[in-house]
C-alpha cells in the first residue's frame, strides 16, 4: 500500500500543483460541470487516479481498494495543506 503515498502526490500535482494552473483554468472555461470539476477536486482526481494506480500496481480486484484509500488520503493531506496556508495568512507570514 506504499504506492498509495505515491499516487496521492500525484493526485495533488494535478490538483493543487502550479504546473498544471493554465489547463485547469481551460479545462474549467471549456468543461466546468463535469471534466473541469474533476481536475479541482482532490477527493475526485485522487479517486481515479487510485482506480487506474490499483490497476496497475495490483489488479482490477484490488483497484477499487486503493482508489478509496488514496481518495480519502488526499483529501486528508489536500485539507491539512489548506488549514496550515490559511494559518500562515491569518498570522501574516
Amino acid at each position: 500500500m506504499i504506492e498509495c503515498i505515491g499516487l496521492t502526490g500525484i493526485t495533488l500535482v494535478i490538483v493543487r500543483g502550479a504546473v498544471f494552473d493554465r489547463f485547469r483554468e481551460w479545462l474549467l472555461s471549456v468543461r466546468p460541470n463535469d471534466i473541469g470539476y474533476l481536475f479541482t477536486c482532490c477527493h475526485c482526481m485522487g479517486f481515479w487516479i487510485g482506480l487506474f494506480g490499483g490497476a496497475i500496481y495490483a489488479d482490477f480486484f484490488t483497484a477499487p481498494l486503493y482508489a478509496g484509500a488514496v481518495s480519502l488520503l488526499a483529501l486528508m493531506t489536500d485539507c491539512v495543506i489548506l488549514v496550515l496556508t490559511e494559518s500562515r495568512k491569518i498570522k501574516g507570514e
